[in-house]
C-alpha cells in the first residue's frame, strides 16, 4: 500500500555505474514515499535522460568508475543550463575531502552524502532541502520562464518576510541585477549583505562583478585580489576569472596569464586547462599552451567532457613550436576517434597543409591548403578562419590568406583576442608588415563608419542612420560591436520618434537574440536589453522625451567597451 508522505511527488534519477548500489537507493528512496525513480549507469545515461525529463532530485555516485566522474557530470549539467532551477542535486561519496573539492570546483551541489548512507540521512538533507525550494518557489518559477523583472519582484517578496531565507533571497536578488544590466543596484545589494555578515564570500564576488560589469575594471580587480589575498579565498575560481578578466581589459596581458595559470593549479580540470592553454597559445607561450592541452587531452580522453577542439589547437601549437611531425600524428589520432564533421575536416586539411609546408613537401601542402580554401566560403573570427588563412600564406596563396585575416578582423573588430591571434599568425607566417594596415587601420576604418553613423542619428537623419548601421551589419553578420549598435540606434530611433513600431522592436530583439548566442551571459548585452525594456516602458507609459537629451546619449555609447 502506497503511503503518502511530503516526498511523494519527487521525480527521483539515481546515477550510479553499480547496480546493487541502484537498488539500495532505489529502496532508500522508496522508504521516503518517492515512487517515480529512474536509475542510470553512467554519465552518458543520465545526461540523456535528464534531457529527456525533469527531474525533481538527482542523487549522483561521485565515482563513477568512468572517465566522467559525478562532479564533472553536475558541472556539465550547469553549464549547459540542463537543470532546471528547482532541481536538487545530491552528491554521493566516500571521499571525506569532497567538500575541499566541491568548493574549489565551478559548482557546488545542494547537498553531499557521506558513505555509508541511509534514508535518513537522504531525508534531513531533502527536507532542509524541500524547505528552501518551496520558499524560493515563485523566484524559480519566474526565473524558468527567463521573467527577470518578475523574479526580481519574488525576490523582494521574500526580503520583506525576514525570514532565514532572507539572505538567500538577497543572493538571488544580486545576479538578477546582474543579469538584468543593473550593476549599480546589484552593488547596493552585495554591500548591504556584507552589512549583515561580513567577509561572505558570494558578496565579495558579486562586489567584483558588479564593478567589472559597470566597466570599472581597476576596482573589480582591487576586488578579486583582496578575495585571494584572504584566507576563505586563496582558492576561488570566480576570483581568479575576475581577476583575468580584468587584468586583460585593462590591457595586461601577462597579468591575466598569470591569473590563470594560478587557476588551473587549484584545479587542474580540463576546462581550467584549455582556458589556460588559450590565453597561453594568444601570448606566445608555446610550451604552456602545448602542455596545458595535453594533459587536458588525458584528463578528458573518453569523458562528456571531450573537446575535438583540444587537439586542433595542440597540433597549431606543435607547428608554431617546430614539431611538423608531432602535428600529423595528432591529426592521425583526431582521425581515428572519428571526428568526421565538416568544420573539423577543413581545419585538419589547413593543419596538415601547414605540417607539409614546415617539412618541405610543398606538393601536399598546396593541395591540402587549396581543399581546407574551398571548404571555407567567408572568413569568420574564429580559430578555423586564422588555421586557413596560416595554410595559405604558407604556401604562396598570400592575397587568399590575407582576405580571410582581413575578413576575421571585420567580423569582431573590436575583439582584442582576435587580433592577437591574427596578429602572431601573420608575424610567423613572414607577414609582419601587414599587421598595421589591416588590423589596426581596418579596425579604425569599421570604427569611423560606425561613428558617421551615430552621428547622422544625433542630426536627426534617422533613416539615413539606420541605413548606414545596417548597411554594416549585413557586410559583418556576427559581428558583436555592430549587432549592439544597431540594437541601441533601433532604441534610440523609437525614442526619438516618440512612438511604439513593433516592427522596429522585434528587430532588436532578433539582434539581442543572436547576441546572446555569440556573447552568452555578457554584461553588455544585459545592459543592452535593459535599456530596450526602459525604452518600451516609457513608450508604453506614454512619457515625454527630451529629443535633445536622446540625440546626446548617442555620442557616448551607454554600452561602453567590450569586456573579456
Amino acid at each position: 500500500m502506497h503511503v503518502e508522505t511530503p516526498y511523494s511527488r519527487i521525480e527521483a534519477l539515481v546515477v550510479d555505474d553499480m547496480a546493487t548500489q541502484q537498488t539500495t537507493l532505489r529502496g532508500q528512496l522508496g522508504m521516503l514515499g518517492i515512487g517515480k525513480i529512474d536509475a542510470a549507469g553512467s554519465a552518458e545515461d543520465a545526461l540523456r535522460m535528464i534531457r529527456a525529463k525533469p527531474y525533481g532530485l538527482i542523487l549522483c555516485d561521485y565515482n563513477l568508475n568512468h572517465r566522467t566522474d559525478g562532479q564533472q557530470l553536475f558541472e556539465l549539467l550547469r553549464e549547459q543550463q540542463v537543470l532546471t532551477p528547482d532541481c536538487l542535486f545530491f552528491m554521493i561519496t566516500a571521499e571525506s575531502n569532497y567538500n575541499s573539492v566541491a568548493a574549489a570546483s565551478e559548482h557546488m551541489p545542494d547537498a553531499y552524502l557521506l558513505k555509508p548512507i541511509t534514508a535518513g540521512d537522504i531525508e534531513d538533507r531533502l527536507k532542509n532541502q524541500l524547505d528552501k525550494r518551496q520558499a524560493l518557489l515563485e523566484i524559480n518559477r519566474q526565473l524558468n520562464k527567463k521573467d527577470l523583472a518578475a523574479a526580481l519582484a519574488a525576490c523582494d517578496t521574500l526580503l520583506a518576510k525576514k525570514d532565514r531565507w532572507f539572505m538567500h533571497a538577497l543572493q538571488i536578488k544580486g545576479q538578477v541585477l546582474l543579469d538584468l544590466g543593473c550593476p549599480d543596484d546589484a552593488k547596493k545589494v552585495y554591500q548591504d549583505a556584507l552589512s549583515l555578515r561580513d567577509g561572505l564570500m558570494w558578496a565579495q564576488i558579486g562586489m567584483a562583478r558588479a564593478a567589472k560589469a559597470s566597466g570599472k575594471f581597476e576596482e573589480s580587480k582591487r576586488l578579486a585580489e583582496e578575495i585571494l589575498e584572504s584566507r576563505d579565498g586563496a582558492k576561488c575560481l570566480a576570483a581568479f576569472d575576475l581577476l583575468a578578466g580584468s587584468l586583460e581589459a585593462l590591457g595586461d596581458a601577462a597579468g591575466a596569464l598569470s591569473a590563470l595559470k594560478q587557476a588551473a593549479q587549484v584545479v587542474p580540470s580540463a576546462k581550467r586547462l584549455r582556458v589556460l592553454s588559450e590565453s597561453a597559445y594568444r601570448n606566445d607561450d608555446l610550451a604552456t599552451a602545448k602542455s596545458c592541452l595535453t594533459k587536458a587531452l588525458k584528463s578528458s580522453q573518453g569523458a562528456m567532457t571531450a573537446n575535438p577542439q583540444d587537439l586542433l589547437t595542440l597540433a597549431q601549437t606543435q607547428i608554431d613550436i617546430g614539431e611538423a611531425k608531432e602535428a600529423l600524428e595528432t591529426l592521425h589520432e583526431n582521425a581515428l576517434r572519428g571526428l568526421h564533421k565538416p568544420e573539423f575536416d577543413m581545419v585538419v586539411q589547413a593543419l596538415r597543409a601547414q605540417a607539409h609546408a614546415l617539412l618541405g613537401e610543398t606538393d601536399k601542402a598546396q593541395k591540402e591548403a587549396a581543399q581546407a580554401l574551398a571548404g571555407l566560403r567567408h572568413g569568420k573570427a574564429d580559430f578555423a578562419t586564422v588555421a586557413v588563412a596560416r595554410a595559405a600564406l604558407q604556401t604562396g596563396q598570400v592575397d587568399a590568406g590575407l582576405a580571410l585575416l582581413r575578413q576575421s578582423v571585420s567580423a569582431d573588430h573590436e575583439n582584442t583576442r582576435m587580433q592577437q591571434l591574427i596578429c602572431k599568425a601573420l608575424t610567423d607566417t613572414g607577414h609582419a608588415e601587414q599587421i598595421e594596415v589591416m588590423v589596426h587601420a581596418a579596425t579604425q576604418g569599421l570604427k569611423t563608419r560606425l561613428h558617421e553613423a551615430k552621428r547622422l542619428l544625433r542630426n536627426g537623419q534617422l533613416d539615413d542612420a539606420l541605413q548606414a548601421i545596417e548597411a554594416e551589419l549585413a557586410e559583418y553578420p556576427d559581428n558583436t560591436t555592430v549587432l549592439l549598435e544597431c540594437a541601441q540606434m533601433n532604441c534610440m530611433s523609437l525614442r526619438l520618434k516618440k512612438a511604439l513600431d513593433d516592427k522596429r522592436v522585434n528587430q532588436v530583439r532578433d539582434y539581442l537574440a543572436r547576441l546572446e548566442k555569440l556573447l552568452p551571459a555578457n554584461d553588455r548585452v544585459a545592459q543592452m536589453r535593459r535599456y530596450l525594456r526602459e525604452t518600451l516602458a516609457a513608450l508604453q507609459g506614454n512619457a515625454a522625451f527630451d529629443i535633445s537629451a536622446a540625440r546626446g546619449a548617442t555620442s557616448n555609447s551607454t554600452l561602453g567597451k567590450l569586456s573579456p
